[in-house]
């Protein structure tokens, strides 16, 4: 059988021979040649495919998002391929789990202002992004774990916009200190071998170093637990430092980490990546791909003018009737009141229809 393999584009625009070699081989991603022809290579084999998960291939012409799945594998074009067919089937088999995921959703709003995640603005020496999950500030009792998830994904998906980060990946801090038995208990399972399959095998994301810095014992046996589900180069790269922060300054240059973190830049607000996502949301002026995770909802405040109107009307005839200053600011106070609650019923950020079901 020969090793050159044919492929078509389904327009029949183009026609290009790819040898056996070509598709395993890695390409240099520092070579502007290089990128195209693995662009080109992946682009054909997405086109030529017959798989179920790519039954729309609209990603198709969409150049910056195919060399997120290149940059994820180090441009090889075969692995790269494989990571878009995971992607794509993941996104069918969780359909619920990412839909609306948007910064205005009220949930993934309360996991971003709890620091779930943090994102540094500084990079660590080799380039790399680094995100903190400081562990005690989940409140389970609020939003769940598949919230955090959400908001991990819909971080990660702004991240990988800039080239530097797709090229470069992500390191992760997890400062389990102060962490407590009872929030380890709302660790769900099923959830937690949910993320390590998108996160591991379907998402154009490469995590270089996994930082457990605090962990106490409940925590390391979750660890046990999951273990069995990570690949072997994953297994590799999660560091336990315990209470001993000397080994994690080994890792992460302390110029760049926070003041919580034993470094010596400010102390950790993750209110700023929030706000952030909050603003980049508000810049777009049309929707999202449908094969984009993210999909722009656009902050709006219209107050219902039937209910303000009616208290006014009360208000006034009140006034005329002599009804004394005493219930004419109450009533004033009713209808700021109201108008407030209107604003927020129109509030995306505050409108639980926003969000994917109840969150459990």
């Amino acid at each position: 059988m020969s090793d050159i393999c044919d492929f078509e584009w389904s327009n029949n625009r183009f026609r290009h021979n790819l040898t056996i070699s070509d598709l395993q081989k890695g390409y240099n991603k520092n070579e502007p040649t290089d990128r195209s022809r693995a662009l080109i290579a992946l682009k054909e084999l997405i086109g030529a495919s017959m798989d179920y998960a790519l039954k729309d291939k609209s990603c198709f012409q969409d150049d910056e998002f195919l060399f997120r799945f290149l940059y994820a594998r180090k441009f090889n074009v075969n692995d790269a391929f494989q990571l878009v067919i995971n992607y794509h089937a993941y996104r069918q088999r969780n359909g619920s789990l990412l839909q609306r995921l948007s910064v205005l959703d009220e949930n993934i709003q309360l996991a971003l202002r709890d620091g779930f995640p943090g994102v540094l603005p500084n990079r660590d020496r080799r380039g790399r992004k680094v995100l903190i999950f400081l562990a005690a500030n989940w409140d389970y009792s609020s939003y769940s774990l598949v919230t955090v998830y959400r908001a991990m994904l819909l971080s990660i998906e702004k991240l990988l916009e800039d080239k530097q980060n797709q090229a470069n990946g992500f390191i992760a801090i997890v400062d389990w200190t102060n962490f407590t038995f009872r929030q380890s208990s709302n660790l769900n399972p099923k959830v937690l071998k949910l993320m390590i399959e998108g996160l591991q095998d379907c998402f154009p994301v490469r995590f270089k170093a996994i930082h457990f810095i605090g962990q106490p014992w409940y925590v390391e046996a979750a660890l046990a637990v999951i273990r069995p589900f990570l690949k072997e180069k994953t297994r590799e790269r999660i560091k336990l430092h315990g209470g001993n922060l000397s080994t994690l300054h080994d890792c992460v240059a302390r110029d760049i980490l926070p003041t919580e973190l034993g470094g010596e830049g400010p102390t950790f607000n993750p209110l700023n990546w929030y706000h952030e996502l909050l603003e980049s949301s508000q810049i777009s002026t049309k929707p999202a791909p449908s094969y984009i995770l993210s999909q722009p909802q656009f902050y709006t405040k219209s107050p219902a003018p039937l209910a303000t109107a009616t208290i006014t009307t009360t208000t006034t005839a009140t006034a005329h009737n002599g009804g004394g200053g005493d219930f004419l600011k109450s009533t004033k106070a009713a209808v700021v009141k109201i108008g407030v609650l209107t604003t927020k019923a129109n509030d995306p950020a505050a409108n639980m229809l926003l969000g994917v079901g109840s969150d459990t």
